[in-house]
């Protein structure tokens, strides 16, 4: 049982869904475990034929949105309808630890935050492959680096009028095509206004690919989608999150960074693909 909370303010779930069955039960299972209560989830769904709307409808889902347009696009549709005081833009491949939702509104009231970095760990580590993904992690983790030009940490759980702040200043075009490296144009539009921001640790479980083809077909859609490295406005802002890590080889991170450094090779190449072809389609 969740400890009261002063105000018990209300917490939008927003997840974006495409052909999304495979993962979405594990998800919503995950916020249905939450301490907290007071939460309403919406799930905005790209046009799945798959299991995916059977599954949302089985679930305490108070809004299902259509929208057809990119993952921005997606994510603003379901700020659009959020009525909580809070937002966590989630991803059907992520599992909430039970606490997290609690923990997340007692730090934002507790310390005046804005956003909030929901710390990752891998579901499933069977494989060489979510083995590198792990150690990944762990070199971000110890890093620590917050800004959006430098690191690859990303806030999930904002205020939902800050959010709202950052989407105002999102030019319609950039909105309305961009799928790859939306949370990095979140993130950094809510940044120009706020630097209220922290992590949460043990947070959210991230299921990652498990094989070469899985990993292919993921960051080649997401280089395909990244439209907005060709944008003027966020060209520098993607082009520094196309490098090895930060810190790298720092004190006690030499197995990670070794880690890190292959996993970002192998997804390197389909990612370096997929935009050069949204580059040449773009003409």
């Amino acid at each position: 049982m969740a400890e009261e909370i002063a105000d018990n303010p209300l917490v939008t779930i927003s997840i974006p869904t495409f052909n999304s069955g495979q993962y979405l039960d594990l998800c919503l299972q995950g916020v249905e475990q939450q301490t907290y209560k007071y939460i309403e989830v919406n799930i905005v769904d790209g046009g799945s034929s798959d299991e995916t709307i059977a599954i949302a409808k089985q679930h305490d889902v108070k809004d299902l949105i259509t929208c057809r347009m990119a993952l921005l696009k997606a994510r603003h549709e379901g700020l659009l309808k959020a009525n909580g005081e809070y937002i966590l833009l989630l991803d059907c491949d992520q599992i909430l630890e039970q606490t997290t939702v609690e923990r997340a509104v007692k730090k934002m009231a507790g310390e005046g935050l804005k956003m909030l970095v929901l710390e990752e760990g891998v579901y499933q580590v069977n494989n060489w492959l979510e083995k590198l993904f792990q150690q990944d992690r762990r070199l971000v983790h110890y890093i620590k680096d917050l800004n959006p030009y430098s690191g690859v940490m990303l806030p999930r759980f904002y205020k939902t009028s800050t959010l709202k702040d950052a989407f105002s200043n999102i030019p319609i075009d950039a909105l309305e095509r961009v799928g790859g490296q939306d949370h990095a144009i979140i993130y950094f539009e809510a940044w120009q206004q706020t630097k209220e921001i922290d992590v949460l640790p043990d947070a959210v479980q991230h299921i990652e690919p498990n094989s070469l083809k899985l990993i292919i077909k993921k960051f080649y859609r997401w280089g395909y989608t990244s439209k907005a490295a060709h944008h003027p406005r966020y060209r520098e802002l993607l082009a520094s999150k196309e490098r090895f890590r930060k810190g790298l080889f720092s004190k006690g991170t030499v197995k990670a960074s070794f880690a890190s450094i292959a996993l970002l090779l192998i997804k390197g190449v389909p990612y370096a693909a997929g935009k050069l072809r949204s580059k040449w389609i773009a003409g």
